[in-house]
C-alpha cells in the first residue's frame, strides 16, 4: 500500500510505529511493550515514591507492566497528537540513567484534570514510563491546553523516580510561543531536571507534533 492510499490514521500510525515503536492503547488503558525489569529494581522503585494522595505524585501508582515508551491517546480525543521524547542522564548529564520512573500527567483539550467522579485527580491523561538501557523514553499524547482562567501557560507535569532517588518533581513540560509562559518560567528553566524544559514542537509526518525532553537526575 502506497503512503498516498493510506488514511491519516494509518500513516499515523505506521510513521510512528517506524520511528518511536511505541504501542497503540485502548481507553488509555496503558498497554506497553514487554521489557525484562528485576524486582529488585521495582521494589526499589516502590519503595522510594511518595505515598498515595502526595500532591502531584504518582509513581506509587506504576502499573505492573512499565515500558519505555507508551501512548496515552490518539486522534479519537481530539486536540493535537505530540510525541515527546528524550533521554534521562544521571547527575553529571553525560551518563545514561537506565530504570528511571517517569510520571506525568497534563490537562484535556478544555484545561481539566478529571471532572468525573470516578476519575483520578490528575484526570485521564496520565502516564508511567521507565527508561530503558540507553535512558530513553517517549510517549504520544494530546497537547494540553491552558487552565480556563488562563493563569497559567499549558504544561506536562512530570516526576522521576529510581532504584537510588526519591521520587521527586522536575520542572514541567512547556511549550515555547505560549503567551502565558513567565519570565520566572524561563529564569527558573532548568533548575529541576536540567536541561531546557521549555521545548518547540515540530511538525513531522503526518502532522504529528514533536519535541525532545531531555532530563538530568537531581544529585
Amino acid at each position: 500500500m502506497s503512503i498516498l492510499n493510506k488514511t491519516r490514521r494509518d500513516f499515523l500510525r505506521d510513521a510512528f510505529i517506524t520511528t518511536a515503536a511505541v504501542p497503540v492503547l485502548a481507553s488509555c488503558k496503558s498497554e506497553l511493550f514487554a521489557q525484562e525489569i528485576r524486582d529488585d529494581v521495582i521494589e526499589a522503585i516502590k519503595r522510594n515514591a511518595r505515598p498515595r494522595g502526595s500532591e502531584g505524585m504518582g509513581a506509587i501508582d506504576m502499573p505492573g507492566k512499565v515500558g519505555p515508551k507508551i501512548d496515552i491517546a490518539d486522534e479519537s480525543h481530539g486536540g493535537q497528537l505530540i510525541k515527546i521524547n528524550g533521554t534521562v542522564y544521571e547527575a553529571d548529564g553525560k551518563t545514561p540513567a537506565p530504570n528511571t520512573l517517569i510520571y506525568f500527567y497534563h490537562t484535556d483539550i478544555e484545561g481539566y484534570y478529571g471532572r468525573k467522579s470516578e476519575e483520578h485527580k490528575h484526570g485521564r491523561y496520565r502516564g508511567w514510563m521507565l527508561t530503558n538501557k540507553n535512558g530513553n523514553y517517549a510517549f504520544v499524547t494530546i497537547k494540553p491546553a491552558q487552565y480556563p482562567e488562563r493563569r497559567f501557560a499549558a504544561h506536562i507535569h512530570m516526576t522521576v523516580t529510581t532504584p537510588k532517588h526519591r521520587e521527586d518533581w522536575i520542572d514541567s513540560i512547556l511549550f515555547e510561543g505560549d503567551e502565558l509562559i513567565s519570565r520566572n518560567e524561563r529564569d527558573e528553566a532548568g533548575k529541576r531536571g536540567g536541561f531546557d524544559p521549555i521545548v518547540t514542537l515540530k511538525k513531522g509526518d503526518g502532522g504529528l507534533l514533536y519535541a525532545t525532553r531531555d532530563i538530568k537526575l537531581l544529585s
